[in-house]
């Protein structure tokens, strides 16, 4: 069975969500669905199979522009 990455991007007024198998591919979509919003980014979440209290997060505007860039440099070649 596949374990499934949620990802939750937090943005200025609003929420993004997306589910895939990878963490570049939840990137990638956000990448090419929202890329306009990428300067919104406050905070990302990312969780991983069933456990809810199992994720990691990014928060503070900083710190999430600097992870999203170096993440989106890096993928997106």
């Amino acid at each position: 069975m596949v374990t499934m990455i949620t990802m939750t991007f937090t943005l200025k007024n609003r929420e993004k969500t997306i589910t895939k198998e990878t963490m570049q591919e939840c990137i990638s979509t956000f990448v090419k669905e929202f890329e306009e919003a990428e300067n919104e980014l406050q905070s990302v979440r990312m969780n991983q199979g069933d456990d809810p209290s199992e994720y990691f997060i990014i928060s503070g505007k900083k710190s999430t522009q600097d992870w999203y860039q170096t993440i989106k440099k890096g993928m997106l070649k």
